[in-house]
């Protein structure tokens, strides 16, 4: 019995370990809002927000393109690690540069955040492709769970000592520094010889890269608009509301990262039953746990949102977090799919699909924006579900004609 655990831990380690990094990372936000003003709350999260869109340009679907490009050669994989990982430093400058140049209610913070964002997800985004061609999914996992455990150890610390936000970020920085240094150094990857060689690194890339950037492009028009709407233009009370909601809905989010992330690998030169066997296999997973979580949410919501946020301001956000949860069930099922289009080099096909369902956000944010942060998150639902019907057809075609021409 012991054995047979210690083999199904082993085989789901690292998918035990995406949750637990975004478990650590939405408690994190839990446990910083118990002690922020509302109002700081707001400030943070739309910082955030807006870094994460500015490092859109740093991370265009690139963690994609240098697994499937490299067909998981772990020496070519490296070599355009080092170039990309470069490219989402100079970004991470110019964000804050940017951001100076703004008139926002503090640019310091604006920088720490921008930082934080770059080492707590831009970063593993873009190191993780080393890992998924080495098939060294345990170490990454290991390295995941000792992350995850440190981030809730910082915001527990600042909790307990009441530490400001700017103290907060700069532990978390400097943890992100460390943890840089060590996958860096674990997978040898050599930043000062791109330095030295920036024409004949930048030589490696191949068209194909123009498919993976606008698929990027394409999603966060349809996904992060509203949530750049959100916080552009409402009160920080109201920021504060939605990505409250937001934080909890993106729960899922973690389904989706843990299982696409190991079936792009597998799909790439598999069969087609095989295909099917891992589309199937992981629809009925995700689909049963999500819709579970819904209806946990639906019935304990309120009651949830108050224990996490401690304040009886939050309740409020309960409609919302209905929205974006089905929103996001829409989204986890197109993943699974999507993950088959990524797989078998057709990634560009996404990219018509998407801008298709930006074109929906948009038209949902001009009729509905006078309802605020539910008309922000009615737009993304519509969205979502225009993806997950998208995929899912085009995904069925290629699998066909697949299947034709091999007969």
């Amino acid at each position: 019995m012991i054995k047979t655990i210690k083999n199904i831990l082993n085989s789901q380690l690292y998918a035990l370990s995406l949750y637990a990094r975004t478990i650590a990372g939405t408690l994190v936000l839990f446990v910083i809002a118990r002690y922020l003003s509302v109002y700081d709350y707001g400030l943070f999260s739309s910082y955030k927000n807006i870094a994460s869109f500015c490092f859109m340009f740093a991370n265009l679907g690139y963690a994609d393109y240098i697994l499937v490009s490299s067909q998981a050669n772990t020496n070519k994989v490296k070599l355009k690690i080092s170039l990309f990982l470069v490219n989402a430093i100079f970004f991470a400058i110019l964000i804050c540069l940017g951001g100076c140049l703004c008139s926002l209610e503090s640019k310091f913070l604006f920088c720490l955040v921008v930082f934080r964002t770059f080492f707590d997800s831009i970063f593993f985004s873009l190191i993780l492709p080393y890992f998924q061609s080495a098939k060294k999914f345990n170490i990454i996992a290991t390295i995941n769970i000792i992350y995850a455990f440190c981030i809730v150890c910082i915001a527990l610390v600042s909790f307990t000592l009441k530490l400001s936000l700017v103290k907060f970020l700069i532990l978390n920085i400097v943890l992100g520094c460390i943890n840089f240094i060590q996958c860096s150094y674990y997978a040898k990857i050599n930043y000062f010889l791109f330095l030295y060689n920036i024409k004949s690194f930048v030589s490696m890339l191949d068209k194909s890269i123009f498919a993976y950037a606008g698929v990027a492009i394409a999603y966060y028009l349809y996904a992060q608009v509203p949530s750049l709407y959100v916080s552009t233009y409402l009160p920080k009370e109201q920021v504060a509301l939605y990505f409250s909601a937001l934080t909890i809905a993106s729960v899922i989010g973690l389904l989706i990262a843990a299982q696409t992330q190991k079936m792009v690998p597998e799909m790439i030169k598999a069969s087609i039953i095989e295909v099917k066997k891992v589309i199937n296999r992981n629809l009925i997973f995700i689909i049963t746990v999500t819709s579970s979580v819904l209806i946990f949410m639906a019935i304990f919501g309120k009651l949830i949102l108050k224990l996490l946020y401690g304040q009886e301001y939050y309740t409020n956000a309960y409609g919302v977090l209905l929205i974006l949860m089905i929103g996001n069930i829409g989204v986890a099922e197109a993943a699974v799919y999507g993950a088959y289009i990524t797989a078998s080099g057709n990634q560009k096909k996404k990219i018509p699909m998407q801008l298709e369902a930006s074109i929906l956000t948009l038209i949902g944010l001009l009729l509905l924006h006078k309802f605020g942060i539910y008309g922000a998150a009615i737009s993304y639902l519509i969205a979502a579900i225009y993806i997950a019907i998208r995929y899912t057809l085009t995904t069925k075609i290629l699998l066909k004609a697949r299947q034709n021409k091999n007969e």
